[in-house]
């Protein structure tokens, strides 16, 4: 029998061809390792302008990978912590111990940083155990004014129940800090749901549809004590069609803020729809303006949710892709529960496509999928 040729003898051209239509950087990656003449191809192969997030996905004990770009495939397997954000270039908000042990985590290069478990209020000189629920960043965490902001859950004392609050930190701090000027006091519809960076300042969206305009403060050793803070209130009702709002998330797209409204038919059942609004802030309100894609992916998650130009990625439509965030609204608040007892929802994912004049359509991933007791879902943001 004649012997296979190697895969090593394929004409260089056609292997730079091949990694020209394979817009997935770890595709690239793994079929760069296969030999030393496909390796030569990728310095050949047109550079990766655009990336999407890629899902992970936390089964019982370990996290996969899954590429859209790659027809959603899964790419690799990881030990599963508690994810709770993520920020562009391989970061992860990561809890190893599920309420401790905070840490932001570079996938791709390693680099870590220690993020705190205590919450500092410095005008009462108490200091609270906390548990960070999502969080983003100002800038990357070696920028020199890089802040990050958080939601987080505390208990003000032992005989009070545990509440929700903001609070910010440096990468590194061991303590994160609540205190905001002037005071506001987290009452009902003021709890945070999301947070994203905007226009120099965190941009926090409530439960009562309110926005918390968020601006740190830097002392002169660098450290944040405390935020300016602005209260816009929400006049208005939500435009729902009387579904149930599963989810609100805040988007900065084409330079505007956008509030999105995840809608079921009730409490239990899955996404059924979706809805955007641009956000207009004006004389201490914010009010809703519906408006449709025209153009734009977004990808929803808490404190990391992202937009992208449909034009630049061929093949792709209108659409909001969304994860699996049932256990944020957890009351009883799943991560302090042992390992049997954790059960972080994973079947509620996909993607939304607005039809035009037809009935929206949702595409679900893994609707049979099993919980995890490590994590729930997370993007990994390019």
């Amino acid at each position: 029998m004649a012997v296979p040729p190697r895969w090593a003898n394929l004409d260089i051209d056609l292997v730079t061809e091949i990694m020209n239509r394979a817009p997935c950087v770890i595709d690239r990656a793994r079929m760069a390792a296969v030999c030393q003449a496909w390796l030569e191809a990728v310095a050949r192969a047109e550079p990766l302008t655009f990336q999407l997030p890629s899902l992970l996905l936390p089964p019982a004990d370990v996290t996969g990978v899954y590429c859209y770009l790659s027809g959603f495939r899964d790419h690799n397997m990881f030990p599963g912590p508690r994810y709770f954000g993520s920020y562009d270039g391989g970061w992860f908000f990561l809890a190893y111990g599920q309420t401790r042990g905070h840490r932001l985590f570079n996938i791709r290069t390693g680099e870590s940083y220690e993020l705190p478990d205590g919450l500092a209020d410095i005008f009462t000189n108490d200091i609270h155990s906390m548990v960070v629920l999502a969080a983003t960043l100002s800038f990357p965490p070696h920028h020199p004014g890089c802040a990050a902001a958080g939601i987080v859950t505390y208990q003000p004392d032992l005989d009070a129940p545990r509440q929700r609050h903001f609070a910010f930190w440096r990468p590194g701090d061991r303590m994160a800090v609540c205190d905001v000027v002037p005071a506001v006091p987290i009452e009902p519809g003021l709890e945070p749901e999301d947070v994203v960076y905007y226009r120099d300042s965190f941009h926090f969206l409530t439960q009562g549809g309110h926005i918390l305009v968020c601006s740190p403060i830097f002392d002169g050793e660098g450290h944040i004590p405390g935020a300016l803070l602005e209260l816009m209130r929400f006049q208005e009702a939500w435009c729902t069609d009387e579904q149930f709002v599963r989810a609100r998330y805040l988007v900065v797209s084409r330079g505007e803020l956008l509030v999105v409204v995840r809608l079921a038919a009730h409490h239990h059942a899955p996404t059924s729809s979706f809805k955007v609004f641009r956000v207009i802030l004006k004389s201490k309100t914010c009010r809703f303006e519906e408006v449709a894609l025209c153009g734009r992916m977004l990808f929803l998650g808490r404190g990391c949710s992202r937009s992208y130009e449909v034009s630049q990625y061929p093949g792709f439509k209108d659409s909001i892709f969304f994860l699996d965030d049932r256990s944020f609204y957890d009351d009883a608040e799943m991560m302090f529960g042992g390992v049997n007892e954790r059960q972080y929802s994973c079947n509620d994912i996909g993607r939304w496509s607005p039809e035009g004049l037809l009935p929206s359509h949702v595409e679900f991933y893994f609707p049979e999928r099993v919980p995890s007791y490590n994590s729930p879902p997370a993007w990994l943001l390019p």
